[in-house]
């Protein structure tokens, strides 16, 4: 643990640590004793509308890395799933063996199913083709 926290909060919020143990409603000696816990940080962070997570990294709770791999995976979660293809998309096509990369074409709507010919299905990947390497034996029970 970084044991200049108590200097970082100083510095960021502009006043002692008497002032912030103050504005917390806490007394000062229990704010002293407890000034490198996480929920101190935090809540002087609060109290001065600063980051927590950049107080929290500033008293070696957290890792940078640790925060990158959680901002990355929280914002992918939000992203539209047309928009992580178009980037997948985006970055094959930056690549100089592309061979191997199947052209996609993103459609707004789906298609109508109902109507929709053999060939279509086949366009689509929906319908096997007798050719097709995973096609084989039905194994699966009947029912009579």
């Amino acid at each position: 643990m970084n044991t200049n926290i108590s200097q970082w909060l100083e510095e960021k919020t502009g006043d002692t640590k008497r002032q912030m143990a103050i504005k917390l409603g806490q007394q000062p000696s229990t704010f002293n004793r407890n000034i490198e816990t996480a929920e101190v940080i935090i809540a002087v962070c609060r109290a001065y509308n600063l980051n927590p997570v950049e107080g929290l990294l500033a008293a070696g709770l957290l890792e940078a890395s640790e925060v990158n791999d959680a901002a990355a995976e929280a914002s992918l979660k939000d992203v539209p799933e047309t928009a992580l293809l178009e980037e997948v998309l985006r970055r094959a096509a930056g690549r100089q063996n592309i061979d191997n990369v199947r052209k996609l074409q993103l459609v707004d709507d789906d298609p109508d199913y109902s109507n929709m010919s053999v060939e279509d299905a086949r366009n689509y990947g929906l319908a096997a083709k007798k050719a097709d390497p995973n096609i084989g034996p039905d194994d699966s029970p009947h029912e009579p």
